[in-house]
């Protein structure tokens, strides 16, 4: 008989059996812009960093990566540790996170309860709050899921508005994770920041600005220049992919008023 595979596996390494000291948990998975994965994802890179648990599981994308080396990669989330002078860092970042309801409420129950595990009692999601055009100066709003967590986290920044939100509800993990760990008495906020609400949209200045706040609350050390860089490579880009449709929308319509005279309009 085949055995069917577990809709959840967690692979546990070594790091995971290190006592952490006054954890806090950061979550930045794929989202709106991608703003909270690249937040997290910038942090593991510049920050010395353990693996603590790899997941697997069922209810993430019917398909594997194909690496630089030809070599394929199952979708996967995983839980990193970071040990700062104060404090430990718990950073949860990944390729993809679920998109159905119930898988998404089991998932994040299931990080939630490692969080728990491990001593957390206080934690910070982080995701985007989608606009109809890319901000110039994206803000940062901040919700908790208690009065005490957000008097906390406001005193530590300045950087995230607490007071009014462009927004209605969070979707998925972002939002689930700080929802239910009231339940097992952590307590935190979500760091959303506006960003352009377009799949393809990448908001490398937008996790910035999530960086920026992160770094007041966690008093961590880290230099956003190699950021700044894939910004203006970024901004780059744009002016020149627009130049290029300018280009293309001059010939186009050149052509068309070059075709025989009953061409009366240009649709």
């Amino acid at each position: 008989m085949t055995k069917i595979m577990n809709k959840w596996i967690v692979k546990r390494q070594i790091e995971a059996s290190r006592k952490l000291k006054n954890p806090i948990l950061i979550e930045g998975l794929p989202g709106i812009g991608n703003v909270g994965k690249i937040a997290v994802d910038f942090l593991i890179d510049q920050l010395d960093h353990k693996i603590m648990y790899n997941i697997y599981s069922t209810s993430f994308p019917h398909s594997v990566f194909v690496n630089d080396d030809n070599l394929i990669e199952l979708p996967s989330v995983t839980l990193y540790s970071v040990k700062l002078k104060n404090r430990d860092l718990m950073l949860l970042s990944g390729d993809v996170q679920p998109v159905d309801e119930e898988s998404s409420y089991e998932f994040s129950n299931l990080i939630v309860e490692l969080a728990h595990k491990h001593g957390c009692k206080e934690l910070i999601t982080l995701g985007g709050i989608g606009l109809g055009t890319e901000p110039d100066n994206p803000k940062v709003y901040g919700v908790a899921n208690s009065e005490l967590a957000k008097e906390r986290f406001a005193k530590l920044t300045n950087k995230v508005n607490f007071k009014k939100i462009k927004a209605d509800a969070i979707i998925g993990a972002t939002g689930l994770i700080l929802g239910l760990s009231k339940f097992k008495k952590i307590y935190g906020i979500s760091l959303l920041v506006e960003t352009f609400g377009h799949q393809f949209h990448i908001g490398l200045k937008e996790s910035k600005a999530l960086l920026k706040a992160l770094k007041d609350i966690l008093e961590v050390d880290v230099k956003l220049s190699d950021l700044d860089k894939e910004i203006k490579r970024e901004a780059k880009e744009k002016v020149k992919s627009i130049e290029d449709q300018k280009k293309v929308l001059s010939k186009t319509v050149k052509r068309m008023y070059n075709k025989s005279s009953d061409t009366s309009y240009i649709g």
